[in-house]
């Protein structure tokens, strides 16, 4: 009887299963004709969508074009269907579960394909940055916090896929989770970067290289994109990752070795550690990308005599701790040098000029800053951003502020010259014991000091002013005898 009963149910899930092939519908799209947002909005779980060739843009189609069943979107034979996204919207936004791409020809000017929904197959296409104008934040593929997608056969021409996490929630907020600011969580679990297949993909007609779970990467030099997780050592030598969204992406690695790279114009991170312990970045170049070299939510990490340039924002920390950036160069870019929430990174000889904050420090405790350059930078030389800070023995020079110390927390300030910034050299709010001597002020047009708030018991001497302080009533120094 028993055997019986489960025959039945078996010859009742094929028959289910037969059923729905033969309920699934094809919905045939073209410029001209149903809208590939009017069949999404119509079609089923199992239905293909089968493009015709032609231009799928803004005209007759409203973005983000979502897909919420599982279907198949599919360019008709031998034609050519290009869906052209554009700029501030992505193209398609895959919400469902087991959704297949083929055939399709993807322009962006932000997000080629946003995706949320697990088992994505993306298969024989063409993703393409359709404006260089339009390069910053731009995306092929967004994987955010999805599992076994499978990216076969396809040609990425400036723009690339990137990994991580869900999109940013309350609770992600809420814990303090590390983010990938206004976009997605960096990524809690491993499998957002080890559960996919990517195979014979080119980036810039270079292979996208996809690594996971070896023990030594020796990483090949002609690789278009290089995406690692899960090894044990990686190390990439004399690559040249430029004109993608993300030239390297290294997650959840041990040791991390990257020397001599350039990762150019890429649309989101130059090259991007994360997770990881002992990254050492050392003689790479960034020029032209949104963010250069970006490592987050690792420890011991170390930048040697890199360079970033033209950037959007140059140098880039955030949850590091034992973090290092040595002898270092970043010029004309918004953040220059920038590290938040991490402990006990140390900014020694570095250089940096022409940018909109030289050095933006916020909440990082036991910062050290050693022997700097900043120059040129239209707002401020160093913001010290209730971030505890040694900051010693550098020098700050034609800023329009030089530094800002601010936030409640203690500083020491010692041995530094300030030199021609043209509002003000040392600005203060609501400092708290610390420590401020042998400073030298020169050249400044409007004040060499600006102390506001209460400076908390914060000891003054063997400073060397060349205009007189500005000073609140409240803001007053103790001065030793």
């Amino acid at each position: 009887m028993l055997r019986k009963f489960c025959r039945l149910l078996g010859l009742a899930a094929l028959l289910t299963l037969v059923c729905a092939a033969a309920c699934a519908q094809t919905w045939a799209v073209s410029p001209e004709g149903m809208t590939l947002g009017e069949a999404l909005s119509r079609c089923a779980d199992g239905d293909e969508i089968v493009l015709a060739g032609g231009r799928y843009d803004q005209d007759r189609e409203t973005f983000p074009l979502v897909v919420d069943r599982a279907v198949t979107l599919a360019a008709a034979e031998g034609e050519e269907a290009l869906i052209y996204a554009p700029h501030h919207l992505s193209g398609l936004k895959i919400e469902a579960d087991g959704v297949t791409l083929r055939g399709l020809t993807v322009a962006l000017e932000h997000i080629g394909l946003y995706v949320t929904g697990d088992d994505l197959t993306v298969e024989d296409c063409r993703f393409l940055l359709g404006d260089p104008a339009w390069r910053t934040s731009s995306c092929a593929i967004w994987l955010g916090g999805v599992y076994r997608a499978k990216l076969l056969n396809c040609d990425f021409t400036g723009c690339g896929p990137c990994l991580a996490g869900p999109p940013i929630s309350d609770r992600a907020i809420e814990l303090g989770l590390p983010v990938l600011t206004g976009m997605f969580e960096v990524g809690e679990d491993v499998g957002f970067f080890t559960t996919h297949t990517i195979e014979n993909c080119r980036v810039n007609g270079k292979p996208l290289v996809y690594i996971v779970g070896e023990e030594r990467v020796d990483a090949p030099k002609d690789a278009g994109m290089l995406l690692c997780a899960a090894c044990g050592s990686v190390t990439a030598e004399g690559l040249d990752v430029s004109d993608s969204s993300m030239g390297m992406e290294l997650a959840y690695n041990g040791r991390v070795t990257v020397r001599g790279c350039r990762a150019d114009r890429c649309g989101i991170f130059g090259v991007y550690a994360c997770k990881g312990t002992d990254v050492l970045m050392r003689d790479c170049m960034v020029e032209e990308t949104n963010h250069g070299l970006d490592v987050r939510a690792c420890s011991r990490v170390s930048l040697i005599g890199c360079t970033a340039l033209n950037c959007d924002q140059g140098l880039f920390f955030s949850k590091v701790d034992d973090g290092s950036m040595v002898d270092c160069t970043v010029e004309n870019t918004g953040q220059g040098i920038f590290t938040a929430g991490g402990h006990r990174n140390l900014f020694f000889g570095c250089r940096v000029s022409g940018c909109e904050n030289g050095m933006n420090i916020q909440k990082d405790s036991e910062a050290r800053i050693i022997g700097c350059e900043i120059s040129g930078c239209t707002v401020c030389g160093v913001r010290l951003d209730r971030s505890p800070t040694v900051f010693v023995s550098n020098t700050l020079r034609d800023n329009w502020t030089g530094v800002m110390a601010y936030g409640g927390v203690p500083f020491v300030i010692a041995d530094n010259r300030f030199d021609a910034n043209r509002s003000c050299g040392l600005f203060l709010r609501d400092i708290a014991c610390s420590r401020l001597t042998g400073n030298r002020f020169a050249n400044h047009e409007k004040t060499s000091v600006d102390a506001r708030g209460d400076m908390g018991l914060s000891l003054w001497y063997g400073n060397e002013l060349d205009l007189p302080m500005l000073q609140e009533e409240t803001a007053v120094f103790t001065i030793p005898q």
